[in-house]
């Protein structure tokens, strides 16, 4: 078994250990008492440290050992933090947080594709809504997912703004460990509809249209079909 495996490996079974809170921050680890636990060669049980020091979750010092630290410091968008969260005692309060997120994100990055999206960003928001209406036609969940996904990747990425790109991988993995592993229900019929609503709006520069369509979808608010902005009239002297 290839060492970057057993690695990753290593890293994971002590990375959801230190997100669930049974390893705390400030205990410390040494790394014979891993290497031990773990089963593992004592290079595999180094570079497991190493990719958990990468997500800043612990810090290596010698004759010191490893050392958890806080959870302030954590990669918190790291999509491997955000698995160990989901899949642990934390998830309620990551998807808490994450849907706080999201609230804050994706009805600006819908506004921002409404202005900002080319003929290539419209191309793959449209595939990804025929996607999704295909795998719901078929009762394909897979697709539907792989589809979903690939359509918040393609509205954060049309935004032109790298730090909302910057946020794909945390949200794909998020997406993929609220959604995955389910059967189709009818509730995704009605969010097939939201997301063809933002592509719409989208699709015609409604920014206005576009942002409501998708604080809807986040809010799960159901549809919200977008009145016309009204000037307001001000009287002649």
């Amino acid at each position: 078994m290839p060492q970057e495996f057993l690695a990753s490996s290593v890293a994971s079974r002590l990375g959801a250990r230190i997100v669930d809170g049974d390893l705390q921050a400030g205990d410390v680890l040494r790394l014979e008492d891993i290497e031990q636990e773990s089963a593992a060669s004592r290079s595999v049980c180094r570079e497991a440290v190493k990719i958990l020091e990468s997500l800043n979750l612990v810090r290596s010092r010698r004759h010191v050992g490893v050392t958890v630290l806080p959870s302030n410091q954590w990669d918190v968008l790291s999509p491997k933090v955000v698995h160990w969260h989901m899949s642990g005692n934390k998830r309620e309060q990551e998807m808490s947080w994450t849907n706080e997120l999201r609230i804050a994100l994706e009805p600006t990055a819908a506004r921002l594709a409404a202005e900002r999206a080319d003929g290539a960003d419209l191309k793959e928001l449209q595939d990804a809504v025929s996607g999704m209406t295909e795998a719901i036609r078929n009762d394909d969940s897979t697709g539907f997912a792989h589809h979903d996904h690939a359509f918040h990747r393609s509205l954060l990425a049309a935004t032109r703004n790298p730090l909302y790109v910057a946020h794909i991988p945390m949200l794909l993995s998020y997406l993929a460990e609220q959604y995955g592993n389910r059967s189709l229900t009818t509730e995704d019929g009605a969010h097939l509809v939201q997301h063809r609503d933002i592509l719409d709006a989208i699709t015609m520069n409604d920014a206005d249209a576009a942002e409501q369509s998708a604080r809807a979808l986040v809010l799960g608010l159901g549809r919200i079909v977008p009145q016309p902005s009204r000037r307001q009239v001000v009287p002649s002297a």
